[in-house]
């Protein structure tokens, strides 16, 4: 006979082992059994009890499988788009069905309980108090409860001036009864019920944006990328948007790259949509964001803002995702699953018929690219909101400051330009994209660079502490000015960090309140929330960041923005350098001269004649695109093609370099045989970028080539075979599709 069987996802698995388990249902637990169910199960030879969740369910007959044990009551099912979503995941990312599904459940779920207040309420009718004599306190409380039907304990003591006693006699007698109510747990404070929508009024570019993808929103959907300069009002356009998805009874995702930018999108969103608007992010406390999650869930909030994870928010009804500054790398996981945000919402908008819309003044090019392909819908704004003009854009060459005996890492124009600045009023922001005092030490007898114990990388030093630390693996200890190599006191320091201009801007202004912002300043809750606040009130003069501050954020006294090294990224080894200088520098660029003030920006350089610099500085976009589309196409770079890196990471180098090696032989073996159809450009193996991290040695190898069902079945196939032999046990292989890293 036929018996109900569940393919569970369960958790601690290992990818190599392939499929997910089957298990019999027992017929007590049919009927409350779904697929996104949680359970437990008996798992092993030794039927250890693990936790999983359902992913499919059918009628079969097999006297081999074990009984599911329990079911989890307290955790609503995923939805049948969620059970989807992972499935789909899973083939993509090289990983587990239940490592996909975990990302769609805020962690701690079965741990966290729910947060409860003790309310009172009547248990009786008028007509049933004839037989009660109530004392005058009594009496008030029972008028009280009368007129609000129920009320906190505490909040009826207080509003009627009496003790709990009194409270506990009225539910002894009979005449009120305590229950609990559940309060949900949220750092966001005083936000009305309800908002108030004041009317967006639209330019005409803006207009015509808008009635594209309203026409898209109210048919069947689509993805659309909405092309602005810096300033143009992109904002207003998805807040309209977002209004008419309201007004259809659906719900919205809008996702932003960077904890920093969510301050600012919340206050206009908690304005506008008051108590609708849910919020998920990592600096949330678990509980938070547990019950977020289920505010969104239960359909109390219709928009879900946050960052990469948000992509995951359980709403029912799907109408509009919005993504924010979509170029940004953050918007791709670095750990298991490594999947973009991008891709997750393409998924989730094509399974509700929804809208993806993504929004930025610098498109990755592989998105720009794509719209004018006609894949996705492109609408484009060329010029601000207001008519507010860009503003004047200064490149200083930094060798002639140094020639000219300026030693200082703030050039005599952008000194003199702070200065004018500060005495009429107004505001500036800094970019160094480097935190910390000195980025490179090193001895000036030996030649030799202090780097990390367990990694190769330099140490940079921390004014504040006082300590030489790693950025990576968070190594740290005391600056020693002595050399360990030769034992000279001759170590010199160079380079420099937010740490480093926040004093040189305290030397050279000794009145201005300058703020410094990074991961060393924001590592506290909510601390984005009350430093962002604290410049637009006007509290600080100068805002000195790193990549957090130029993105998205609108400060109308700012008129001058500077970047102090504009060099940084621009030799990284990334295929991908050229983009993000170009982005980060059009970003801060943007920042200066929102409103009707007139704002300059100055680029500090010691290459002023570079074409990206010079393409930033017109804030010409489409220039770059063009010449960095054709380098691309020349270099196999995606948009020409899909790239896979494979990582082999071990504590012993010589096992991750054979490790890598047989990866490759593999590889070629299956190209010439089966998979033969498939072209492929190998790169490597070679050690990577940063090659010990942490105490292990990490090995690389670059796959170029379309990413196919067949180029993804042979990786597959590699994996397992290598997961079978035992002397590569210890080396840790993970495959990552087009990551912003090939290292």
């Amino acid at each position: 006979m036929n018996r109900l069987i569940a393919t569970v996802a369960v958790e601690n698995t290992f990818f190599s082992a392939g499929d997910d388990y089957d298990y019999y249902v027992p017929q007590a637990l049919n009927t409350r059994i779904t697929c996104g169910t949680r359970v437990t199960v008996p798992f092993g030879r030794s039927n250890i009890k693990r936790h999983g969740i359902v992913v499919k369910l059918f009628y079969a007959v097999n006297s081999q499988l074990k009984e599911i044990c329990s079911v989890d009551e307290k955790t609503v099912p995923l939805s049948e788009e969620m059970v989807s979503l992972a499935l789909w995941l899973k083939e993509r990312c090289f990983c587990t069905t239940y490592d996909c599904l975990r990302q769609m459940l805020p962690r701690g779920t079965d741990k966290i309980h729910d947060k409860s207040s003790k309310m009172i309420r009547l248990s009786v009718e008028d007509t049933n108090l004839s037989a009660v004599r109530l004392t005058p306190k009594q009496q008030s409380v029972y008028n009280l409860l009368c007129d609000v039907q129920s009320a906190g304990v505490n909040e009826v003591c207080e509003f009627c001036s009496v003790g709990k006693g009194v409270l506990d006699n009225l539910v002894k007698y009979g005449v009120c009864e305590y229950f609990e109510k559940e309060v949900y747990r949220t750092p966001y404070s005083n936000v009305s019920e309800n908002g108030e929508r004041t009317p967006i009024v639209l330019s005409d570019s803006q207009q015509d944006a808008f009635g594209t993808y309203l026409d898209m929103l109210q048919n069947n959907g689509g993805t659309g990328l909405l092309y602005g300069v810096t300033g143009s009002g992109k904002t207003q356009v998805y807040l309209k948007l977002i209004d008419e998805t309201l007004a259809i009874g659906k719900d919205v995702i809008v996702l932003v790259p960077e904890i920093s930018l969510t301050p600012q999108m919340l206050s206009i969103f908690h304005k506008r949509y008051g108590k609708k608007v849910a919020v998920l992010h990592s600096r949330l406390s678990i509980g938070e964001r547990t019950d977020e999650y289920k505010r969104a869930d239960r359909g109390e909030a219709k928009i879900v803002i946050g960052t990469r994870s948000a992509v995951f928010a359980p709403v029912h009804h799907l109408g509009l995702i919005v993504m924010d500054e979509e170029q940004e790398h953050t918007y791709k996981s670095e750990r298991t699953p490594r999947y973009h945000a991008r891709e997750v919402a393409h998924f989730r908008c094509r399974y509700n018929h929804a809208l993806l819309l993504m929004t930025s003044a610098t498109p990755s090019v592989e998105s720009y690219s794509a719209a004018v392909n006609g894949k996705y819908k492109l609408c484009e704004i060329h010029e601000r909101y207001g008519n507010s003009k860009l503003p004047e854009v200064i490149t200083v060459d930094m060798k002639n400051e140094i020639a000219s005996g300026n030693k200082s890492p703030i050039s005599a124009v952008l000194q003199s330009l702070i200065q004018e600045n500060l005495d009429n009023g107004k505001q500036t922001i800094l970019l160094i994209n480097r935190r910390g005092y000195n980025t490179f030490i090193a001895c000036n007898n030996c030649g030799h660079v202090i780097t990390c114990p367990n990694c190769s990388i330099s140490l940079t030093y921390h004014s504040y502490n006082n300590r030489l630390m790693c950025h990576y693996c968070g190594f740290s200890k005391p600056l020693d000015h002595i050399c360990p190599e030769c034992g000279k006191n001759s170590i010199r320091y160079s380079g420099y960090g937010t740490q480093r201009i926040e004093d040189e801007l305290s030397r050279l202004f000794p009145n201005a309140a300058v703020l410094r912002m990074d991961a060393d300043t924001t590592s506290a809750k909510l601390t984005h929330e009350k430093l962002f606040d604290a410049f637009s009130t006007g509290k600080y003069d100068i805002l000195i960041g790193t990549q957090m501050v130029p993105k998205g954020l609108d400060f109308p006294n700012v008129t001058l923005v500077g970047v102090v090294n504009a060099d940084n990224s621009l030799y990284d080894e990334s295929y991908l350098a050229n983009e993000r200088s170009f982005d980060l520098i059009t970003q801060v660029v943007g920042r200066s001269g929102r409103r009707d003030e007139p704002g300059k920006a100055v680029i500090q350089t010691i290459n002023p004649y570079n074409e990206i610099i010079e393409y930033a500085s017109r804030q010409d976009y489409k220039a770059f695109f063009e010449s960095e589309l054709s380098l691309r196409r020349v270099l196999t770079y995606p948009p020409f093609c899909d790239i896979y890196f494979i990582s082999f990471i071990c504590e012993e180098e010589n096992k991750a370099a054979l490790c890598a090696k047989a990866f490759l032989e593999n590889l070629v073996e299956l190209n010439k045989t089966e998979f033969q159809t498939e072209k492929l450009i190998v790169l490597g193996p070679s050690p990577s970028k940063i090659s010990k991290l942490n105490n292990n040695y990490r090995y690389g190898l670059t796959v170029k080539c379309r990413n196919s069902k067949s180029v993804r079945r042979m990786l597959n196939q590699i994996l397992k075979k290598l997961d079978k032999m035992k002397e590569y046990k210890s080396v840790a292989v993970s495959v990552d599709l087009n990551p912003y890293e090939l290292n």
